[in-house]
């Protein structure tokens, strides 16, 4: 059981990796090309009247989209580095964590304000890449964390008060 273990956090650990490279140049990249696409006027959406404005905030949304998600994710990482190390209650945790459900909380509020944006000017159909809809999974994501981050507050507790016994 203890290198299945050992397995699973391995692979969740490069998954977290690949995710925080891959948004890494995905967000390097989109932030160059998506400003040519928008001043070039090469892609336009023409549901919102080619209003470069919008384009304009549309895509400063989905860079914050990106940033919050990889910050969530490096978060997520020191997480899973302290787990490996067996620093299961570790106060380096308890700050990752609350990085985390910041992330969330992030999330869930600029996707509740994208959704409500878009049902506006009708968009949501159009733009299939676009993240709407997800704050439900956001903020179910920030309870869950939440009760993480309460679970490993007392488990700190616990050691520190055994560590003082002792």
């Amino acid at each position: 059981m203890k290198k299945v273990n050992k397995f699973l956090l391995g692979a969740i650990q490069a998954l977290v990796d690949l995710g925080i490279i891959s948004n890494g140049l995905l967000g390097i990249g989109f932030l160059i090309v998506g400003l040519i696409y928008i001043f070039t006027d090469a892609i336009s959406f023409k549901q919102i009247g080619n209003n470069w404005g919008i384009e304009f905030l549309l895509y400063l949304d989905i860079l914050f989209f990106m940033a919050i998600f990889l910050y969530g994710c490096l978060a997520l990482h020191n997480i899973l580095n302290n787990i490996n190390l067996q620093k299961y209650f570790a106060p380096a945790n308890m700050v990752a964590l609350r990085k985390l459900m910041f992330s969330f909380l992030a999330l869930t509020i600029l996707d509740g304000i994208n959704t409500v944006i878009n049902h506006f000017i009708n968009i949501t159909a159009q733009l299939d890449f676009f993240p709407c809809g997800n704050y439900y999974s956001f903020f179910t994501s920030l309870i869950i964390c939440y009760l993480i981050y309460f679970i490993f507050k007392r488990g700190l507790a616990l050691q520190n008060e055994n560590n003082s016994i002792i």
